[in-house]
């Protein structure tokens, strides 16, 4: 039985990561297209929407994540449909409300681009918050094909817009984001097709939808407040540069943060499947499926890395207006290491254990040194290489402290490897701020190639482990 669900989460890993590969290559003209479309100035709007519209999520007071945990064993034809349907209307008058006053709040922004993009970002919250609700239905159902297609189709409807005004030499950021608008709205169309009989039919007593609409955010409020404080570890210092330094400093920031993105696609993937796979199987496996992981996600992401050189050589000879990037990329482009761990490992195995209280502790603990490190560095130097580096070492700490915890938890002996992965990492940065490009990607490459030659052994268990179960 567990070998059946783990090679049918491999399937499912396998189809996802080919439907991401298609949304990375749509990703690139966001994250590189786009740049050169808009310019510094009108890219940093379009780049202060997406910051804001990134945390829409936390208006849904958890109520997406109590879904995702109560009913992470759940086929869909188990799904108490009737109760759905009642509560997910209460859901969305109270996110409609919510827009209401977000949106006069937003008023008090002097800056009218920033206040347009503002408004535009609190739209999205009725709309992600109803998506966040069908999304996760499909993803602790396993529905993970319709979910890639509706993410490609997404992207591919920007794609049209950004060809559209890359042909009529546009640079009007309102433009994108209305494009990014309709086609959050037509895949929410779909979506509610899809998922019909969950929305539309007879529902239940308004008494058991409000007890259900407060049970799903009792439940998922820790878990939602933990996402929440981990996104503010890496996005406290977007915000603080997008509050004291020009919309131009701004936006070459974010296109940073945006090559992250790019790369993270298909860790993304993979991390879909990984907790409505594991919470399939015996918990007395989830200490040999940790360790396993652990191993070969070293490998994974030092490889990863690479990626670094090729992306540096394109925006050097296509970017010109970004070149001051390189100031503090190779420290950003680190930032992958964490989050891949974070993604794949990390919050996967707090949820499997229903640990939200010590995730939420490890994500404050973070967010709090971040915001430490960020104001002292930044307000000393207004360097914002400072505000990376200090954005690195809160995101390792919270990284680190998770991971021997959870190692702690599944009666896993400590292992050696966290002082092998800070020097990797080391060793990283060291060979990406070397001017000369090819030294760089040279050095690193053999000293990866050699390390991965060193590993064949766990390669070759990792999957067998996986594959056999």
């Amino acid at each position: 039985m567990e070998t059946e669900i783990i090679k049918k989460g491999f399937k499912n890993t396998i189809f996802v990561v080919l439907a991401q590969s298609v949304k990375f290559l749509l990703g690139i003209a966001k994250a590189l297209i786009l740049p050169i479309i808009l310019g510094v100035t009108n890219f940093g709007y379009w780049q202060v929407y997406l910051l804001y519209m990134s945390y829409v999520g936390i208006f849904a007071l958890g109520f997406n994540d109590g879904i995702y945990l109560k009913y992470g064993k759940y086929d869909y034809d188990q799904l108490p449909k009737p109760i759905f349907r009642t509560s997910i209307k209460l859901f969305i008058f109270t996110q409609i409300a919510i827009t209401f006053l977000v949106s006069i709040l937003i008023l008090f922004e002097p800056d009218f681009n920033k206040q347009l993009a503002m408004i535009f970002a609190s739209i999205n919250i009725p709309i992600a918050g109803l998506t966040g609700v069908l999304i996760y239905v499909l993803q602790v159902t396993n529905q993970l094909k319709k979910y890639s297609l509706y993410t490609i189709l997404d992207k591919a409807i920007v794609l049209v817009i950004i060809l559209i005004a890359l042909l009529a030499r546009t640079d009007q950021f309102i433009l994108i984001i209305l494009a990014d608008i309709f086609s959050k709205l037509i895949v929410l169309a779909l979506m509610i097709y899809s998922c019909r009989d969950l929305i539309f039919g007879k529902g239940v007593a308004l008494g058991t939808a409000i007890k259900e609409l407060f049970d799903n955010i009792n439940i998922g409020i820790k878990l939602m407040l933990a996402n929440f404080a981990g996104m503010m570890v890496l996005g406290f210092g977007r915000f603080i540069i997008e509050r004291f330094e020009s919309v131009e400093v701004y936006g070459t920031y974010a296109f940073a943060i945006s090559t992250i993105n790019l790369v993270l696609v298909f860790i993304t993937a993979v991390g879909l499947v990984i907790y409505p796979t594991l919470s399939r199987i015996d918990d007395q496996r989830y200490p040999s499926y940790f360790k396993e992981l652990n191993k070969v996600l070293k490998i994974l992401i030092f490889v990863l890395l690479i990626s670094y050189f090729p992306l540096r050589i394109f925006i050097e000879r296509f970017m010109i207006e970004y070149i001051l990037i390189f100031e503090y990329l190779p420290i950003i482009f680190t930032v992958v290491f964490v989050q891949t761990k974070m993604q794949i490992l990390i919050n996967p195995f707090y949820k499997l254990l229903r640990e939200e209280k010590i995730m939420l502790a490890a994500n404050i603990t973070g967010l709090i040194m971040a915001m430490i490190l960020v104001l002292a560095l930044y307000f000393t130097t207004r360097s914002v290489t400072m505000v990376a580096l200090s954005t690195l070492i809160a995101m390792g700490v919270r990284l680190y402290l998770s991971e021997i915890y959870l190692e702690k938890r599944l009666g896993i002996k400590g292992t050696k490897g966290i002082a092998l992965e800070i020097a990797g990492i080391a060793i990283f940065i060291f060979f990406a701020y070397q001017k000369n490009i090819i030294i760089g990607l040279a050095g690193f490459s053999t000293i990866i190639m050699i390390y991965v030659l060193t590993q064949i052994k766990s390669i070759k268990k990792f999957t067998k482990f996986f594959i056999k179960g």
